[in-house]
């Protein structure tokens, strides 16, 4: 009966003492706060009464940056910058741990530039998505978009649903 209590409490502290080691999610989140170069690729489709219309954007290069919102948890909050005439600044918030920075939910209300019908005024939903931060000098994600958008289409200001996806690749200015 003592052999099982000495093995039941050596096995009890065993286990706190491996559920206590390695990095906490401030040092994950360490890994990542700065600025960035960013490119974002959207890849979008509007519909309008049941037809899908031409909608090409190109590549978009700005810069972002990702502070500590909470020092203690790994919460951390990306910013990318607006650019005049193209798109409109987007703000997400994410959480770092050793699974990867994980983005929450957001929204967009703002515009995108479109080479073939102007400016689309969009309110779109951007799922969670997840970096990994093995290499913090490159976060590479994806967010899946639904919502709707309006645009001028041959001279019409017309409300079409949107859905797709937003690539996004940042690489760290390094000082």
């Amino acid at each position: 009966m003592k052999i099982k209590r000495l093995l039941l409490c050596l096995m009890t502290l065993t286990m706190m003492t491996l559920s206590s080691c390695g990095p906490n999610n401030e040092e994950y989140a360490d890994k990542v706060l700065g600025d960035y170069n960013i490119k974002i690729t959207p890849y979008l489709t509007v519909k309008y009464e049941g037809q899908a219309l031409p909608m090409t954007i190109e590549e978009i290069n700005t810069t972002c940056s990702i502070t500590s919102t909470n020092e203690d948890d790994g919460s951390v909050k990306l910013e990318i910058d607006g650019i005049n005439g193209v798109i409109s600044e987007i703000v997400m918030n994410g959480y770092c741990s050793g699974l990867g920075l994980k983005f929450e939910d957001c929204s967009y209300d703002g515009f995108i530039m479109t080479e073939d019908n102007g400016r689309m005024e969009c309110n779109i939903n951007l799922k969670s998505s997840t970096a990994s931060i093995s290499n913090a000098k490159v976060l590479n994600w994806s967010s899946t978009v639904t919502g709707k958008c309006q645009i001028n289409y041959v001279g019409l200001d017309i409300t079409c649903d949107v859905s797709g996806t937003i690539s996004y690749y940042a690489t760290m200015n390094i000082k």
